[in-house]
């Protein structure tokens, strides 16, 4: 799901989701290890993980179809509100989200990346990213994300949970470490440490009995200020959903404050997905199709 964080689409999206977040133990096993053999035990850990979420059905996943809803979470940790959602990924770098309001809403300039974005009278919206190419439908019409927005998305995607263990750590340039045991919402758990040749910091914690992802970290540093921020997205309620096992429940969070939580209430895998669905025509076909019948009867997706 694409979420506004560097989402988390992403995706989300994409796929997103305040609680304690341990820190990767610098102590014990993983300080007497040499890197070959931290790197070896890593590996063994993350083959461990992969077999949790679903061993090949994991792996030979090629398309996602989710729907959900989201919550924003102010300042204070208040409750801001939730929007429909449905969330679909042709991997590795396709997305589409369609939010759905009723009446006025202002939680969707959060998810959409714009902090100005009012609905007054409720309806759908798409964002759609194809590559380098990213759109957007709502009640305007169809129109060009913007460079940031894109930008982003395709930042994402390189230090996304999912792609990493599918595909990434095996690349050139991506280093593995072993970081040691931890507590983590008191669960036994253990971290790994990744970095590739762009610098990105990313961590995965995971618990020790069910292997499966209980943390997900991306840090970055500001090259101007030197500020460093993690961005922590926590998995909980998983389930398994034709073959792959399904965290129901995201938590996205930024330095410790609470972001966004993201709920799923259906999930569908390699359902062979059009890939015209991710296209700027596809959009301008159903701007179409919403004006012939109006823009408020744009269809949700049914939630229990």
């Amino acid at each position: 799901m694409r979420l506004k964080f560097p989402a988390i689409a992403g995706m989300i999206l994409v796929m997103g989701f305040a609680w304690m977040c341990g820190e990767p133990a610098s102590a014990g096993q993983s300080q007497e290890m040499l890197p070959e053999q931290s790197a070896a035990k890593a590996k063994q850990v993350l083959q461990q993980v992969i077999t949790a979420l679903g061993g090949q059905a994991y792996l030979n996943v090629h398309d996602t179809q989710c729907d959900g809803r989201a919550a924003q979470f102010g300042t204070a940790g208040t409750l801001m509100g939730f929007t429909l959602f449905r969330d679909l990924w042709l991997l590795p770098d396709k997305n589409r989200v369609e939010y759905f309001t009723k009446g006025e809403h202002t939680i969707l300039g959060f998810f959409l990346g714009s902090d100005d974005l009012l609905i007054t009278h409720g309806g759908s919206m798409i964002t759609v990213y194809s590559g380098e190419n990213g759109w957007s439908l709502d009640k305007s019409g169809v129109s060009n994300q913007p460079d940031d927005l894109i930008k982003d998305f395709n930042e994402q995607i390189k230090s996304d949970m999912n792609n990493m263990l599918r595909k990434r750590m095996n690349e050139p340039g991506v280093d593995v470490q072993y970081a040691g045991t931890d507590l983590i919402d008191l669960k036994e758990a253990e971290w790994i440490e990744f970095t590739d040749s762009d610098r990105r910091e990313m961590r995965l914690g995971i618990d020790q009995h069910t292997h499966l992802p209980l943390r997900w970290i991306v840090a970055t540093r500001n090259p101007d200020t030197r500020e460093r921020t993690e961005v922590i997205m926590s998995y909980t309620q998983y389930m398994a959903l034709d073959g792959v096992r399904t965290p129901l429940s995201l938590e996205l969070s930024r330095n410790d404050h609470k972001m966004s939580q993201t709920f799923l209430t259906e999930c569908k895998y390699n359902s062979s997905l059009d890939p015209q669905l991710f296209t700027r025509a596809a959009l301008e076909q159903r701007a179409a199709e919403v004006a012939k019948k109006g823009y408020k009867d744009a269809k949700a997706p049914k939630q229990p």
